[in-house]
């Protein structure tokens, strides 16, 4: 759930509608009918960090940015365009535009907003690794050390979510906690129902995707 333009990507992504298109669907009602597992999504992140970084990414960084990408896209069920986490566009980049709900609390609010697209979930995973080594120093240097209070952290004071910071560093440590428990060949499962965790996900979930259409 991204508050800052990309403005560093160099990923070819799908042609923008006009700048003046509406939302037609929110995140809510986007699901992939064939969504991206865990398993390829970390692979592919693994490339991209390699390509990006120019080193190998470790079994803990590999794991954490597969944690985020989860937390983001509810295990790759909403991730319209290729997009890996979130990532809003630039001003006069392609893009495509869907309603979400932005900020918690009182400040909480649905606008439409426009999301970087990709031609491949290859050119997206690029494009995330791309940014966080753009914008997130502090992020990669969690990332390379697996720690998932100091990534959301960074992340945080970089602006990269609305949604409550405790909230969302308690729904990456669960996502975190899920993958490395073995479930990523299955879909990252939820946190029962009624923890803390699990309210904190279905939080950032409806801050992310916005409300159903109709």
């Amino acid at each position: 759930m991204r508050i800052e333009s990309n403005q560093a990507s160099e990923a070819r992504a799908i042609p923008a509608p006009p700048p003046t298109a509406t939302a037609q669907r929110s995140f809510h009602s986007f699901v992939q009918q064939q969504r991206l597992g865990a398993t390829e999504a970390r692979t592919l992140l693994g490339n991209a960090w390699t390509s990006v970084t120019g080193s190998p990414a470790q079994p803990q960084t590999s794991a954490l940015l597969t944690a985020h990408w989860a937390l983001e896209t509810d295990s790759g069920r909403c991730m319209p365009g290729h997009n890996f986490a979130g990532i809003k566009a630039a001003p006069g980049a392609a893009g495509k535009s869907f309603l979400t709900v932005e900020g918690h609390g009182g400040s909480r609010r649905e606008v439409n907003a426009r999301f970087r697209v990709y031609e491949s979930a290859e050119a997206g995973a690029l494009d995330y690794v791309r940014l966080l080594t753009t914008r997130y120093p502090d992020a990669v240097a969690a990332a390379r050390a697996g720690d998932s209070a100091g990534f959301a952290r960074a992340l945080a004071r970089g602006g990269y979510f609305t949604a409550a910071p405790e909230a969302y560093a308690a729904g990456l440590s669960q996502r975190l906690a899920t993958l490395e428990h073995g479930t990523a060949d299955h879909g990252l499962m939820a946190p029962p129902a009624g923890s803390l965790s699990r309210t904190a996900l279905e939080g950032l979930l409806r801050a992310f995707r916005g409300p159903a259409n109709g």
